[in-house]
């Protein structure tokens, strides 16, 4: 899995629905906050070492150190480290097993240091350093079945590719060199607790800063063949974000807590993108009649775009409250948050020059050439949410929370063959959302049940699809997404435990007129236009099964002096999705199963554990959750390729040391 790894977490926060009235940026879909584990006041030390059959390896450690002595909160320090070697998740048959598509090879630091200087003063500090390489291309995409039967490949100058999707013939590396990513981050805090202010009591006032520094290059091959049919690479030499956060939170303990925050972020992101293309060229496309189009032959072209400058700005000013009516009002056991944010986003991007060229025996002619490429968008919105949570027992809770959440638009360029640079600009997303919400625990603590039913309703839903010249996003009318989901935990015994969870999802398009380059275009759908000719109201969104069933279930065998065996076996049900939610029956995903087993050896102090595992037991390696067009000409429907399979069966061990 590429990406900062994962590890020495104290907690991951999920939360599902408009989010960022309390901390970040603003978001629609939900966040995920991923908080480290902080310094501790003792020495430990721990790792582990993991290795699979896949020619996978991963060496973890961490080191606690409490660098004025044990118990002296005034300066703590924790480091944590991750190597990772494997091979890639499908086959490449003109490369080594080392260079097949998905191979990883990171290296990852990460420094915290605490320091509690007075009882009303508190420093963070955190640093990370991240390195990514990897052998071949990075990115290759599988051609699906019907575009590997279909004969176009081999016209475009490609050898025949069998049924198995996980085997591609990809030389983009060849051209473009390997995918490499380097980026640090630093990132601090201070704490200052105040007492008794006068109107406003004690509270704490948080500052929050940081920066990354990014330099990547990404390498692709679109159709995942040795004929450069859509490759290229994309390269990032200064890829800079900026954040900071000051907050004033109370610290009163009468039943009102309130939050008052500010937020500003800055990208500036400086890169540029060099595709390589083999297409069929019609006489229309070099400015020639359009009754000539009946002649079409094959050609190859090259996309250069330099000096591409993307500058995001996002500030916002937020504030929330917390009222407990029971101690307030002695009223039942009841709390009613609200919240409110501004915001304010900039989008600026510019492009010194955009080349499509053709490439011949005698020469290159260029067929569009633009310089000077400027956009600019802005965009102010004011969101909030509202919610009520009763506690209605000790071991139970019910709540509802209605929240209005937007995400902003983008000055947006869409790269084509035989027009050049278009101007593709995206409106803001908008969510009003309703969800009613039940916890609670049964038969002493044993049986826990979590149940959420939620309504969403999106206006102007920015719907993202993969295309030869990049991600593009465009903006769908209307969608609307309801569903429920539920989990159960149950712990009969203390050696045996069963978790559980099912999930219902209806996500379809209310109202949509939109294009899909694989289909051949007629006449426009009633309400769409030439532009948009197709209508997608009613079709599924992208990746949103309408049933999801996931089962877990442990047994812990006590072995007395001789430490404790656990067993355990994860499976999950998912229903057919569809990749790119446009109603196309060649982007179906059938109803599929994964599951794995573990077997973990733990001795008594718990300072050494073994585990055996095996994963994806089905081999369902052939799943591929995205798509992408493949571009072949202005003159025929484009052809589907793939992306995103999930690993094949995995079996290896775990040693884990703790002290």
């Amino acid at each position: 899995m590429r990406g900062e790894p994962y590890y020495d977490l104290q907690a991951v926060e999920v939360v599902r629905g408009p989010s960022g009235t309390a901390y970040g940026r603003n978001a629609t879909a939900g966040a995920i906050n991923a908080k480290w584990r902080k310094p501790e006041l003792e020495w430990g030390v721990g790792g582990s070492y993991r290795q699979t059959d896949l020619n996978s390896k991963e060496l973890r450690a961490y080191v606690n150190m409490p660098l004025l002595g044990e118990d002296d909160d005034r300066l703590l320090a924790r480091v944590a480290a991750v190597a990772r070697e494997k091979d890639g998740t499908y086959n490449n048959l003109l490369t080594p097993d080392d260079a097949d598509p998905g191979n990883l090879q990171d290296r990852f630091l990460r420094i915290y240091l605490t320091s509690q200087l007075t009882d009303s003063l508190a420093l963070g500090l955190r640093a990370i350093k991240y390195q990514y390489r990897t052998n071949g291309t990075n990115t290759v995409f599988s051609p699906s079945r019907a575009t590997r039967n279909s004969g176009e490949l081999e016209q475009l100058g490609a050898e025949s590719l069998p049924d198995d999707l996980t085997i591609v013939r990809s030389t983009a590396h060849e051209r473009f060199g390997n995918f490499e990513e380097d980026f640090t981050r630093v990132s601090g805090d201070i704490t200052w607790s105040l007492e008794d202010l006068p109107l406003l009591g004690s509270m704490d006032v948080v500052f929050v800063g940081g920066e990354m520094r990014r330099d990547w290059r990404s390498v692709f091959d679109l159709d995942g063949t040795e004929a450069a049919i859509t490759d290229g690479l994309s390269e990032h030499p200064s890829d800079v974000r900026r954040s900071a956060e000051l907050r004033f939170v109370s610290t009163n303990a009468s039943g009102f807590d309130w939050l008052l925050g500010f937020f500003a972020y800055r990208k500036v992101d400086d890169w540029n993108q060099a595709i390589d293309v083999r297409s069929h060229l019609s006489a229309s496309t070099v400015g020639l009649p359009d009754w000539l189009d009946f002649v079409s032959m094959p050609i190859t072209a090259e996309v250069r775009i330099d000096g591409i400058h993307i500058v995001d700005d996002s500030k916002a000013a937020f504030f929330n409250m917390n009222m407990d009516l029971g101690e307030l009002l002695g009223l039942p056991n009841i709390e009613v948050s609200a919240g409110i944010r501004h915001n304010r986003d900039e989008f600026t991007n510019e492009t010194d020059s955009s080349v499509n060229a053709l490439v011949t025996p005698i020469g290159t002619f260029p067929l569009v050439q633009e310089e000077n490429i400027n956009q600019y968008a802005a965009f102010e919105e004011t969101t909030g949410e509202l919610g009520v949570r009763w506690f209605y027992s000790e071991s139970g809770m019910a709540y509802v929370k209605a929240a209005r959440g937007y995400k902003p638009g983008l000055a947006q360029r869409i790269e084509t063959l035989d027009e050049g640079v278009l101007q593709n600009p995206v409106d803001p997303e908008f969510l009003d959302s309703i969800e009613l919400g039940w916890k609670a625990s049964f038969l002493q603590q044993s049986l826990q049940t979590n149940m959420a039913l939620y309504m969403y309703d999106y206006q102007n839903l920015q719907v993202s699809q993969i295309t030869p010249g990049g991600v593009i996003t465009e903006n769908a009318a209307e969608a609307a997404i309801q569903g429920l989901e539920m989990d159960v935990r149950w712990m009969p015994t203390a050696s045996f435990s069963l978790m559980g969870g099912f999930a219902w999802t209806d996500a379809s398009y209310d109202r949509y007129c939109g294009n899909d380059p694989v289909r051949e275009q007629g006449d426009p759908a009633p309400g769409c236009d030439a532009e948009n000719p197709f209508d997608f109201s009613g079709a599924t969104l992208p990746a949103s099964p309408e049933f999801a069933v996931s089962l877990l279930a442990s047994y812990l065998i006590d072995l007395n002096d001789w430490g404790r065996l656990t067993a355990s076996l994860q499976t999950s049900w998912t229903d057919e999705i569809n990749r790119r939610g446009l109603g196309n029956d060649e982007d179906v995903v059938e109803a599929y199963t994964n599951s794995s087993v573990r077997l973990g050896w733990e001795n008594v102090s718990g300072q050494v554990k073994i585990t055996a595992f095996v994963e994806n037991l089905e081999d369902n390696s052939d799943l591929f959750f995205s798509a992408a067009p493949l571009f072949l000409g202005s003159d025929r429907p484009n052809q589907l390729t793939l992306v995103g399979n999930l690993p094949p069966r995995t079996s290896g061990v775990e040693l884990e040391l703790r002290f």
